[in-house]
């Protein structure tokens, strides 16, 4: 424990010399990030999938707001939908755009929730960033991961259908419209993207919820609160719906989770519970009584300066 409060001291005064080249950084790797997934979700199509062009794009991102990164994301997977076919292209990015103005709309300020759920999906860790974004974020975050989940699985149901469609018809007109209405079709009576998205909105409302209740532990209650409901919703998901849940993938994710959360907790909300005191004091009107609970910091030893001979 007094490692990580070492770690924790260092890395404040750390980040107090260098918070505005640490964010700047810190933007430019998650756009770079997320750029390389959209690449490797589609495979190299497009000459916009040069790794050159995609750190260009990064370093702009980095000088502009979060939201940024989801418009030249957004811009980057239309491209992509365009190179598997046109009915791909004018479905998925309908519904893209779609989401674009309901988020917009809702919560533009929950862009890395959505962001980095995005691209956590990618390596099926979506219950880290909800777990996360509960612990340190506020209610409206659960659009941002919802939306998040909700274009994580377009991709995936786009790049998986939208060039296997097949149509019947002998005119063009009519073969295009019976191959958008099939890839509709595939989107929306997806239950694994429904139950997911579900899931990873219930995670983050009950972690808040329970975070912000004046219990004692409450950050990691809440942390394995939230890990139960993604459970749960999981094994009824797979239970009603027939929605594929590996245990071992599950179980990965929960732990990981869970260790997420204790980090979380040890950096931002260590407290020492063992020497809570209850304050009371008064007004003309009213008595009070405050429980004060000290944070856990950690106690450098004063070196004793050496007496000098006179």
């Amino acid at each position: 424990m007094r490692f990580l409060l070492t770690v924790r001291d260092k890395l404040s005064r750390f980040y107090g010399k260098y918070d505005t080249a640490i964010r700047l950084l810190f933007k430019f790797a998650a756009a770079f990030l997320i750029f390389l997934s959209i690449r490797a979700a589609f495979g190299q199509t497009t000459a916009i999938d040069h790794p050159a062009l995609l750190l260009v794009l990064a370093a702009v991102c980095m000088l502009l707001p979060s939201n940024a990164i989801i418009l030249v994301a957004s811009g980057l997977v239309l491209v992509h939908f365009y190179g598997i076919s046109l009915e791909a292209a004018l479905v998925g990015g309908g519904i893209l755009v779609i989401e674009l103005l309901v988020y917009f709309s809702l919560a533009p300020q929950s862009a890395w929730p959505l962001l980095l759920t995005a691209l956590a999906l990618g390596g099926n860790m979506g219950c880290v960033p909800a777990v996360l974004f509960g612990l340190l974020g506020g209610p409206l975050g659960a659009v941002g991961v919802a939306f998040g989940t909700l274009g994580g699985y377009l991709i995936r149901i786009v790049e998986e259908n939208g060039a296997n469609l097949h149509s019947t018809a002998a005119e063009a007109a009519e073969a295009m419209v019976q191959k958008a209405a099939q890839l509709i079709q595939a989107v929306i009576t997806n239950r694994e993207m429904l139950v997911m998205t579900a899931a990873l909105a219930a995670v983050l409302l009950t972690v808040y919820f329970i975070r912000i209740q004046a219990i004692k532990y409450a950050w990691m209650i809440a942390a394995a609160a939230g890990c139960a409901v993604y459970l749960a919703v999981r094994i009824a998901g797979a239970a009603v719906f027939g929605v594929p849940a590996g245990a071992l993938q599950i179980a990965g994710e929960i732990l990981v989770s869970l260790l997420v959360g204790w980090i979380a907790q040890t950096m931002l909300f260590h407290l020492d519970y063992k020497k809570t005191q209850t304050v009371r004091f008064e007004d003309d009107e009213y008595y009070y009584y405050v429980k004060a609970v000290p944070k856990k910091k950690l106690h450098r030893k004063k070196r004793r300066r050496r007496a000098e001979g006179r």
